[in-house]
């Protein structure tokens, strides 16, 4: 994979997200984290000691003009992942690594993309499920057939937050994963509802009685809606629920619909504890496959023949090694996800190609979230994709209304506390 470069990294945004980017850069073979940027101070400073860093700068540009680096990770919040991205690429830099979701809007997205483009910097989104080895089996499953012809795909949630929230935090994930198997979405209908905060016993009667759809007035930034949250933007609704159409893909499927699911609920169980995990179904001809978790883990059962329950389940079991292409080592002391991450940027620079992960996915995950807001503003109607306006529906939602936006919220700032020493470069 690596000709013998050394590939110097930087890393802009010293939040909590930072130690597994981190961890992925000094895991990674031939790449070196040689700098770091955040406004913050105190995260700097403890991420500069933690991970044994010690050029640390306080404005990301200047980073950027005085190190001659080659990958840069984008650990920021979301508003700030499109301006930072434009100017690591118009510095020459030649991979990023940008946290999910890639932007505000499809169209901060496209001009990530275009500047990317013009600039030969191969932009990589850290949707890190793409690189865990059961995701790359499920690939060679449908293939060969183990569930017959791919018919349809369900998505659920796994809580713990507002729908709002989700779709920009987790379900981008969801998207992504579903993505990997059945393509580019064509169109999706969906709509939010909005209602009381469920309890650690589980929500009642009454509770669920009271979703409403969701209003123009019930529109809010991300840290209103769940103080606990990041800033993503403007977010709505409590529980989604939402239907894409996937036309025909070649070798996969004849075309196929995926559902999804997304309700505040406790994000553990009130009967025996365990925490829920996001999920998604694959429904075939000939049997179904499961797929539990996202992120950093996802675990595959498999069953054949007409689905009824109980069924007969199979795990699928897949060596901790076997990361495709590459294959890449699963090395990094927290993440090895992320170290694959790292690695298969260097190969795409290297063989001039495009991430697995692309820029390029991950605005696709960005226009299944922009649609499901476009179509609830429609009333449910059916929106076709990509979508033509480029900017937040919600936020035209406000303006053709002639509201102004909801206050910003002045979210305190999250001090990141590392555990230890913590990994440091060694090269």
């Amino acid at each position: 994979m690596n000709t013998g470069t050394t590939y110097r990294a930087g890393l802009i945004g010293c939040g909590g997200v930072s130690r597994s980017h981190s961890a992925g850069l000094q895991a990674a073979r031939g790449v070196r984290l040689v700098a770091l940027a955040d406004v913050y101070a105190p995260n700097l400073e403890t991420a500069g000691e933690a991970y044994g860093v010690e050029r640390r700068y306080a404005d990301f540009r200047e980073m950027l003009a005085a190190e001659d680096l080659d990958l840069v990770a984008v650990c920021t919040q979301a508003p700030q992942h499109a301006p930072v991205v434009i100017a690591a690429a118009e510095a020459g830099v030649k991979g990023v690594i940008c946290e999910k979701p890639v932007a505000l809007t499809p169209g901060e997205a496209d001009r990530m993309l275009d500047v990317c483009a013009r600039t030969g910097t191969r932009l990589a989104i850290n949707h890190q499920t793409r690189m865990i080895p059961s995701t790359f089996a499920v690939e060679r499953l449908l293939k060969e057939g183990a569930i017959g012809d791919l018919r349809a795909a369900r998505m659920l949630d796994k809580g713990g937050r507002p729908a709002g929230n989700s779709l920009m935090e987790l379900l981008t994930h969801v998207f992504d994963l579903v993505r990997i198997y059945a393509g580019d979405p064509q169109w999706v209908s969906a709509h939010l509802t909005t209602g009381p905060a469920p309890v650690a016993g589980g929500a009642g009667a009454d509770a669920a009685a009271a979703q409403r759809l969701a209003g123009i007035e019930d529109i809010v930034y991300s840290q209103t809606a769940w103080p606990g949250d990041r800033d993503c933007g403007l977010v709505l609704g409590d529980r989604c629920a939402a239907t894409f159409g996937f036309g025909p893909r070649d070798g996969w499927h004849a075309g196929l619909t995926a559902s999804l699911d997304s309700y505040f609920q406790p994000i553990r169980s009130a009967a025996t504890g365990e925490g829920w995990q996001p999920s998604v179904e694959l429904l075939g001809t000939d049997g179904m496959l499961f797929l539990g978790g996202t992120s950093n883990h996802v675990d595959v059962l498999l069953h054949r023949g007409a689905w009824a329950p109980p069924g007969r389940l199979e795990r699928i079991e897949v060596p901790a090694r076997e990361i495709a292409p590459g294959p890449y080592a699963a090395r990094g002391a927290d993440s090895p996800h992320h170290t694959a991450m790292v690695e298969e940027l260097v190969a795409a620079i290297e063989e001039g190609r495009e991430h697995r992960s692309s820029g390029a996915d991950g605005r696709w995950a960005l226009e299944m979230i922009m649609g499901v807001y476009e179509s609830h503003r429609r009333g449910g109607a059916r929106v076709e994709l990509p979508l033509a306006f480029r900017g937040h529906p919600l936020e035209r939602w406000l303006d053709e209304a002639g509201r102004p936006l909801p206050p910003h919220p002045e979210a305190p700032v999250k001090v990141l506390r590392v555990a230890g020493a913590g990994p440091r470069a060694t090269r």
